[in-house]
């Protein structure tokens, strides 16, 4: 076990605790300890299986280990020396692989160098700077090469001048340790002249020899190799496959060739993000690094793939840090990997007390060997670790991060990207990632020049300025919001795939001199590159084509959101804590307590208990009825019946006739404590020893069934609450009929038990209960089901056993005694097949979309629900997220009632189907689909509020869960607006 890290005073206990625990990864030895002994290994375990192919061209493992061999010889006889350096002036493809093998089983170093996008004067200052005595190139480089490169001291080989004959060559055994150099990477030089990062075997193997870093690539796996060689990343893709055993796809000019067949991919999120999801069903591993990593981003890929978001710079060996990304969870850049360290410290290089923003250092077998011939920058940027104390060195990554409460590490930025506003710092990552929360902004950019703090954005359809500016604001201070705005239809890239910034500043001085001109929203457009230089150009661009009704420009300053009206305690009071449905709930107590008071003065003497049971009765009766859906049809019906000429407040009151569910809860409790009280009256009284045992367990039933409806049990254990209800309240109702019997015979005296039965009210009201319960099962039946599966996600069942009217659902079940499940009708007009939208919700719903059901049970008649109140408005706003909108679709088909449509859903095309999208658009060509995958998150109040107010509608009416209805509901009602959704008290 490691000892603990020194050196911590500065923090009290419980952090020093704490940062022993976090600052750690695993510690485990790596399998192999150098780069061409894990890819020896591999090619004895499967000499025969393809290693790397390209456009068709494959090389084995073994024709690979066969091609390094030659080459390696080749270049020992020619007078390479070990520890030595070799450029490699190449691009992707099979020849670069061999070479780089070949290097390191010389026992040298290569120095990787893409030859199309590396500049000459770079080439000419990197081959001086390493000294390499070999330069080995392509054939189309070697005039460039050769024309840069000292004919004295370098020798310059080109790989692909003669056929491919792979011969079997002896290794070579040439000794190194883990600690000699295998490749340098140059960085791009944006401060200067390109420095070279000194990586080690060691760094490398320690990385990619074990999980996470390996990503569980294995035989079998295909691994996209997209990124430049120049890039660290590009290592990446390239060792973690050959040292494990899978097949490298090298990418040409048709990056979807090769994603379409790869399993895994390595990239920045600007490269992943331009290519949709959708088109690549295969890849079932992502993992990102080099750029902050949108959200959406994240989520929208671990919704197919593992996705893991990563953190490090070259110096540190690609990465330092690897997050498993689950979707819709607080995106973070993870926890040390194995045998490194992370110290978070304040700029005095101590320990930042633990979740504080600081400096990320990094310790132990990541860390690279320095920078070459820069040792004045290298003791700047790499030193002793003094948290260790045993020689070892750590390296300031430059991010700025705190550690959280798991022991992941958030990421808020670079301090190089920290910049100074009116005295205030600014961290320009922060505000490029409020600039990515504006819906539909899919990447962004913030860059300070000329004392201006700009905000560059790119999106599938155009944003105006001001939209983005008021999420900015929304989130940053105002000294933090940029001066100036600008979308764009490219974001432009460096060669490594990450957003060009000297690019930007470039375009400022160009676009400033511009005249000004009216930008209209452009049309998604899908680029097809012609050559890597112009993909290395693309910016990241969404291929979404769902994305509907953008909010026009200036909605934000036209519709601004109104004040809340009233206090807020009364507001509150008034629209969360006595709802209409709890005031329902309320009126039966005191319509119950008015009974009892009555029982009290004008009930005959002796006659307590039978008052009691006539009160339970009609408790009960009510309750049941409150359920049953021809009641519940009759007094929708009768609500629903109002003409939108009436005002508005006799509508919008009538409206809320689906909180009738209050009067079942109220009544429900109100039996349970009826049935209390005349049981402890019984007991008191020493009545029926019978009646009493039967009473008893009655409570306990109607406990249990009142008990497990409280809405946070019946969520949480919904399949007991089921049960439950069902089967107690089954034997409630044989009990019920037991205890009236005996109550009756017990007290008929020298009458007959069926006059004394036909003479209690409780008898009556408890037959009219038994039949409320008994009539939906009458009509229990299995009929045809034709199912359409729209997606992985949603299924389309139809059906045409009876005629569904707008606004009704329908309860579906397999076994009918054990299970129900209630969904929505969507009725065409003037058709007779009706159908349900079923979403990926839990088992149940995941079987239907697997199986496709041919045969379902039905029971009962379809019963009104929400959206069967539109009627009574003019106009109204329908809000759905998800499958929401499958209760919309009534209204939307019907067209009796205008209405905007906003619909927050993640891809909704691709699990809805376009028939869907279609429909929605043509009630309402504004319509706002909202695609969360690539949009984020959306304001739903703010959006609601602009369509009511753009249409003039008299209503919002949103189908979504329980924390977004309550909260649009409240926010609009609370406001004087009409607003309606589910109620999730009942």
């Amino acid at each position: 076990m490691s000892s603990s890290f020194q050196n911590l005073e500065g923090l009290n206990f419980s952090d020093q605790i704490i940062f022993n625990q976090f600052g750690r990864g695993r510690e485990e030895p790596a399998p192999f300890q150098l780069i061409h002994k894990a890819f020896e290994s591999i090619v004895d375990q499967q000499p025969n299986v393809v290693a790397v192919e390209q456009e068709g061209n494959i090389l084995t493992y073994q024709a690979l280990e066969n091609a390094a061999n030659q080459l390696a010889h080749r270049l020992i006889s020619l007078g390479l020396q070990p520890r030595q350096r070799v450029c490699l002036v190449v691009q992707r493809s099979l020849p670069m692989i061999v070479a780089m093998l070949a290097v390191l089983k010389c026992g040298c170093q290569y120095v990787p160098l893409d030859g199309q996008v590396t500049a000459e004067s770079a080439l000419r200052h990197i081959i001086k700077d390493t000294g390499a005595p070999f330069i080995l190139c392509l054939e189309r480089f070697h005039d460039k090469v050769q024309s840069l490169a000292d004919p004295t001291t370098s020798k310059v080989l080109v790989l692909d001048s003669q056929p491919n004959q792979f011969t079997a060559s002896p290794r070579l055994q040439i000794e190194c340790s883990k600690s000699d150099g295998a490749y340098a990477i140059y960085t791009s030089g944006s401060t200067g002249p390109p420095k070279g990062v000194d990586v080690s075997h060691g760094n490398v193997t320690n990385l990619l020899t074990s999980y996470p870093g390996n990503l569980n690539i294995g035989r079998a796996t295909l691994v996209a190799q997209l990124l430049s060689i120049s890039f660290d990343m590009g290592q990446w893709e390239i060792f973690a496959t050959l040292m494990n055993g899978g097949t490298l796809l090298i990418r040409t000019s048709d990056w979807k060739h090769v994603l379409k067949k790869a399993h895994t991919v390595i990239s920045t999120p600007s490269i992943l993000g331009s290519f949709p999801r959708n088109e690549y069903p295969n890849i079932n591993v992502v993992a990102v690094a080099g750029e902050p990593c949108p959200q959406a981003l994240a989520d929208d890929w671990a919704e197919q793939a593992e996705f893991y978001n990563c953190c490090g710079p070259t110096e540190v060996t690609i990465v330092n840090t690897m997050h498993k990304h689950s979707q819709g969870r607080e995106l973070s850049i993870g926890k040390p990997l194995p045998n490194t360290s992370v110290y978070i410290l304040d700029k005095n290089e101590n320990p930042a007390p633990i979740g504080s923003t600081g400096l990320m250092w990094v310790g132990g077998a990541a860390v690279s060997r320095g920078y070459l011939n820069l040792p004045e920058l290298t003791s700047t940027r790499y030193k002793l670790d003094k948290f260790k104390n045993d020689g070892s060195i750590m390296f300031n990554t430059g991010d700025l991060c705190r550690w959280r409460p798991d022991g992941s590490i958030a990421h808020e930025g670079r301090a190089d990207d920290q910049v100074k506003i009116k005295g205030f710092r600014v961290e320009l990552d922060s505000v490029a990632a409020s600039i990515e929360a504006t819906p539909g902004v899919t990447k962004a950019c913030a860059i300070f020049t000329e004392k201006v703090l700009w905000g560059f954005y790119t999106s599938a359809k155009f944003i105006d300025e001001a939209t983005v500016k008021a999420v900015v604001a929304e989130r940053q201070p105002y000294y933090a919001v940029p001066a100036n705005f600008r979308f764009v239809d490219l974001l432009p890239m460096t060669v490594n795939g990450k957003v060009d910034k000297r690019a930007l500043i470039a375009s400022i001085g160009v676009q400033a001199s511009t005249p000004a001109v009216v930008i209209t929203a452009p049309a998604p457009v899908v680029i097809a590159p012609e050559n890597e230089k112009q993909m290395l150009e693309v910016a990241v661009h969404s291929l979404d084509s769902t994305r509907q009704g953008s909010i026009d420009s200036d909605y934000s300053e036209k519709f601004q959101l109104p004040a809340k009206h009233g206090y807020h305690g009364l507001r509150a009071l008034r629209h969360r804590i006595f709802s209409l449905y709890r005031r329902f709930f309320s009126v039966v107590f005191i319509f119950n307590a008015i009974a009892a008071v009555l029982m009290g003065y004008f009930g005959k003497a002796g006659r307590h208990l039978e008052n009691m049971s006539t009160a339970i009765g009609a408790n009960l009766c009510m309750a049941v009825l409150m359920r049953q859906e021809i009641v519940i049809n009759f007094l929708f019906k009768i609500a629903c019946s109002v003409p939108t000429s009436a005002p508005l407040w006799l509508r919008q009151n009538c409206a809320k006739v689906y909180h009738i569910g209050g009067l079942h809860s109220g009544c429900g409790v109100a039996a349970l404590i009826w049935l209390i009280i005349f049981t402890v009256t019984a007991t008191i009284k020493h009545n029926h020893t019978a009646v009493l045992v039967v009473s008893y367990i009655l409570v306990t039933l109607l406990a249990a069934m009142v008990c497990s409806a409280h809405p946070k049990l019946r969520i949480k254990y919904h399949d007991y609450f089921e049960l439950t209800h069902r089967f107690a309240g089954w034997t409630a109702l044989f009990l019920f009929w037991v205890q009236t019997i005996l109550a009756a015979e017990a007290s008929r005296g020298s009458d007959t038990l069926g006059h004394a039965l036909s003479i209690s009210p409780a008898y009556w009201l408890l037959l009219v209960a038994t039949l409320s319960v008994i009539l939906p099962w009458l009509n229990l039946q299995k009929v045809e089901v034709r199912a359409d599966v729209l997606s992985p996600h949603a299924v389309r069942l139809y059906f045409d056993y009876t005629i569904a009217e707008v606004g009704t659902a329908i309860r579906l079940s397999e076994r009918p005694l054990l299970e129900w499940h209630a969904f929505a009708t969507v009725a065409k007009p003037g058709l007779t097949e009706f159908s349900v939208i079923v979403s990926n919700a839990g088992d149940w719903t995941k079987r239907q979309i697997n199986n496709a059901p041919t045969k379902l049970w039905v029971r009962g008649i379809p019963a009104c629900g929400v959206l069967r109140i539109a009627p009574l408005f003019r106009s109204v706003v329908l809000v759905a997220t998800g499958s929401g909108i499958g209760p919309c679709l009534p209204v939307i088909y019907a067209r009796k009632v205008p209405a905007r449509v906003f619909w927050s859903t993640p891809h909704p095309e691709t699990n809805f189907g376009t028939e869907i999208c279609d429909a929605v658009k043509a009630a309402d060509p504004k319509a706002v689909i909202h695609n969360t995958k690539t949009m984020g998150r959306p304001d739903m109040v703010a959006i609601t509020y602009q369509l009511l107010r753009e249409s003039n509608a008299e209503a919002v009416c949103i189908i979504s869960n329980k924390k977004l209805t309550q909260m649009v509901v409240y926010a609009m009602e609370a406001r004087g607006i009409p607003a309606y959704g589910a109620i999730f008290d009942s």
